[in-house]
């Protein structure tokens, strides 16, 4: 019996521990679900909250323009210029009319169009006016940078680009055009030298002039080869002038240390002339001979007989110096054509920080500019002219003149051609013998 109730006993208390351990595992079961709920509860609400902020933000951002700039472009120069200046303010600032900017902008603009890529490029306009003002002034990139809101290299390759520009699209029709290549044309070349300047047989002058130039590369050799006389370093430019002033004919390029006859003798326009394929064969008669079309040289220059030159004697008669005075006072025609050039076109009279490259582009795109603003009747104010002394709004002595434009000044050559020294004979006979008579011949 005893054994019978322990038995029991050892039941009732295994039913027990049973029953006890089923409730805990329900109970664990039980919150395990209630976790799970809970934290799918808190993960539903905390995506359903970033979706708010995020649709939020989305609402109360603005659009953000990116620009590949790292400073802002400032837009106002050109506006400012072309919209409230006056007429002569204009002109002062880009030493040509408006009338003169349109007609220079018609013919090269669509080199100057850039299609728009990321942002809203430079119009054709104010890469002209950046150009002008570059040639005008001389300034130096960075200052005109700054004025206009630019890079120094945006500044620096619309320079090149505009220039590059003038000289393929208008040197043709504004310098070679002017180059006479018929019997009519030298005709009316010589008749407007004659009236001008007093000089008979006369079409064009020729001479020289320095153009400053940084120091090239190159070593010990360039530097010698670029450096002049009036010490600087510098590009050679030679020129045709007619009697209007207009350029017909450039070359720039040379070293500094070129002579003048070299430089002449190595142009294509030499060579053509002494093949007879330039001038016809028409001329004047007098004393007994026909003087072909002249070009009017200094004693650097040799003696031929299309290049008429002073006598270089020691000493010199009377006649002598009076034909030397004549062709002085013809020549005039191409230092106050090189004063206005340099006068408008300051760029040319400073030396600036570009390449001997980029120089003698920009000395092509100036010798264009001003053959348009003397077509256009565009004319250059008395303070620009270098030939012209601002004080007394006289003329500066022949001198003075050639210094402050860097006139070339070589060595002399001796006459060697016969037929042009009888040609110079015949002219000084005829001129002193006006002056004695007053009598035009």
């Amino acid at each position: 019996m005893a054994r019978f109730s322990k038995r029991s006993h050892e039941l009732k208390s295994l039913l027990i521990w049973k029953l006890i351990e089923n409730n805990r595992r329900r109970r664990m079961r039980l919150f395990n679900m209630i976790s799970f709920l809970v934290m799918r509860r808190k993960i539903l609400l905390n995506t359903i909250l970033s979706l708010l902020c995020l649709m939020e933000s989305m609402c109360l951002s603005t659009s953000r323009y990116r620009s590949c700039r790292r400073f802002y472009r400032n837009p106002g120069w050109w506006s400012t210029v072309w919209n409230t200046y006056s007429d002569s303010r204009f002109k002062k600032t880009l030493r040509v009319s408006r009338k003169t900017y349109q007609h220079i902008l018609k013919p090269i603009r669509h080199r100057l169009e850039r299609k728009n890529i990321n942002e809203e490029p430079i119009t054709p306009e104010e890469r002209l006016a950046i150009c002008l003002y570059r040639l005008a002034r001389g300034d130096y990139y960075h200052t005109i940078a700054q004025m206009s809101g630019l890079g120094v290299a945006t500044v620096c390759n619309i320079v090149s680009q505009v220039s590059q520009a003038i000289v393929e699209c208008l040197w043709t029709t504004q310098v070679s055009k002017h180059l006479p290549k018929t019997q009519e044309t030298f005709i009316n070349k010589m008749v407007d030298m004659e009236q001008f300047w007093q000089f008979p047989c006369c079409w064009a002058a020729v001479d020289g002039c320095h153009i400053p130039i940084k120091c090239p590369p190159g070593g010990l050799e360039s530097c010698k080869e670029y450096h002049n006389y009036k010490n600087f370093y510098s590009l050679v430019l030679m020129a045709f002038v007619d009697a209007r002033y207009r350029f017909i004919w450039a070359s720039c390029g040379f070293p500094a240390n070129s002579h003048d006859a070299v430089i002449l003798q190595s142009t294509d326009l030499w060579h053509k002339i002494e093949e007879g394929e330039i001038i016809p064969e028409i001329g004047k008669k007098m004393e007994g001979r026909t003087l072909p079309p002249l070009v009017l040289g200094d004693s650097a220059f040799p003696l031929q007989t299309w290049l008429m030159k002073p006598y270089t004697d020691a000493t010199l008669t009377e006649k002598q110096r009076y034909f030397n005075y004549r062709l002085s006072r013809a020549r005039m025609v191409i230092e106050g054509a090189y004063g206005q050039l340099k006068g408008r076109w300051r760029v040319l009279l400073r030396k600036c920080e570009s390449s001997a490259a980029q120089t003698k582009l920009v000395t092509l795109a100036c010798i264009v500019l001003h053959n348009i603003c003397i077509a256009h009747g565009d004319a250059i104010s008395k303070k620009c002219d270098l030939s012209i002394d601002p004080i007394t709004n006289e003329k500066r002595d022949r001198e003075t003149v050639r210094a402050l434009l860097g006139m070339r000044s070589c060595r002399k050559l001796k006459d060697t051609s016969q037929m042009g020294s009888k040609n110079r004979l015949a002219l000084t006979k005829m001129l002193y013998r006006e002056k004695e008579t007053g009598v035009v011949i």
